[in-house]
């Protein structure tokens, strides 16, 4: 509750004395504090180190903007001689006089706290603390007082929506720097509540709670040293899927148990199984000297692209080159196509929900084994979202 009482020229409370000022916080940006002399009868119920902070908290964002409130936090320590007196808190801005604003009845561990939420940006406020006597009703102990500036609100540059890699139960986002100290990252998964996930001083942030096949949309804000922030920049979406490294599959003349591929969600089930399999969405063959993919079934695949990686994402150099994104109906067909090293394979296939996904085959080589069977080393992707093109992508 805010209590109004008579307001007084500054300087003409009892013992409030004008005094040089000198810092008080040095990590608070304009909060200073003057030091008064112990003075009186009994300075044992003087309040002790009085310090003040400003802080602007933020509450929510209404379509995108900022909703909050500017506060200045006052913290002091109990009297040397205290009996669970109460405290009186004083405020002034500028050159005017002092009212009260509170009446402080309980601490916790000998720490006493106020916050000043009746405050506006660009002024000047001086605050003082006093020990109240109950019993008479004199104020007979005084704090020192200290100033706080109140900055002006600032005009923060919203950034742009980052860009965003989906990976294996991971997302990675990356944006460029607006000369913020620090930048908030948030998310809403699925359309599900906008929420905080964490904030950082760099240009990056890696969300390693994302689950694969869920789909995410990103947001930045910008915060300063006040803790004052931005608008909420576009959206900017990731979809996370398994990436898996290193199988291999034989010619399936060669070995036709382990000629065939399925692609699978998750490390616990074997993607590796007969070419023939009625489960089999393609397979390995061998054909005039060279080994080829054949889909089968409603498996249809792409002709290839060379890429440098599966996945180009975080640590990845700066020329890597992946497939990001399916591409359109027409670049699919039915017909087997030559396992090339380097290339990478688009494949849309029907899933076990019975709808179309889409994965990804990047061939390391071929070689042969000690018995001579010829096979191919892949790296593969697959996007458990169904139809959902991307399994890679970068979206601002």
């Amino acid at each position: 509750m805010r209590v109004v009482l008579p307001r007084m020229k500054r300087g003409s409370m009892k013992r409030v004395r004008r005094w040089a000022l000198a810092p008080v916080l040095a990590a608070t940006v304009g909060v200073s504090a003057c030091e008064s002399d112990a003075f009186g009868p009994d300075s044992r119920y003087d309040p002790r180190e009085l310090e003040a902070s400003y802080e602007w908290v933020l509450e929510n964002w209404t379509d995108g903007e900022p909703v909050g409130y500017p506060v200045v936090h006052l913290t002091w320590e109990v009297p040397e001689r205290h009996r669970n007196e109460p405290f009186r808190v004083y405020a002034a801005y500028g050159n005017g006089s002092y009212g009260l604003i509170a009446t402080v009845t309980s601490c916790s561990d000998g720490i006493c706290r106020y916050a000043d939420t009746n405050v506006i940006h660009g002024r000047t406020y001086y605050y003082q603390v006093v020990t109240l006597d109950e019993r008479g009703g004199d104020e007979i102990g005084f704090s020192r007082e200290v100033q706080v500036q109140v900055p002006n609100a600032p005009a923060l540059t919203t950034p742009a929506a980052p860009a965003v890699t989906g990976l294996d139960g991971a997302v990675f986002l990356e944006w460029e720097a607006t000369g913020a100290i620090a930048y908030r990252i948030l998310v809403e998964p699925d359309g599900e509540d906008v929420f905080l996930i964490g904030e950082t001083d760099g240009t990056s942030f890696l969300d390693d709670r994302a689950e694969n096949g869920v789909r995410y949309d990103y947001y930045l804000a910008a915060v300063d040293a006040n803790g004052h922030v931005s608008e909420l920049s576009a959206a900017a979406r990731g979809i996370p899927r398994p990436d898996f490294h290193a199988d291999i599959v034989y010619a399936h003349a060669d070995r036709s148990s382990a000629s065939g591929f399925r692609f699978v969600g998750d490390e616990a089930s074997d993607p590796v199984l007969a070419g023939d399999s009625p489960n089999a969405q393609w397979r390995l063959e061998a054909a005039g000297g060279a080994l080829r993919i054949r889909p089968l079934g409603q498996t249809a695949i792409t002709a290839g692209t060379f890429t440098t990686a599966l996945t180009c994402g975080p640590g990845s150099e700066a020329n890597c080159v992946d497939v990001r994104t399916a591409p359109a109906s027409s670049a699919f067909g039915t017909a087997a196509v030559d396992a090339e090293a380097g290339n990478t394979y688009v494949l849309r296939v029907v899933g076990d929900d019975g709808q179309t996904h889409y994965g990804k085959v990047r061939v390391q080589g071929s070689t042969v084994d000690s018995s001579g069977r010829r096979l191919i080393i892949f790296d593969w992707a697959y996007q458990l979202r169904a139809n959902e093109p991307s399994l890679q992508r970068w979206i601002r």
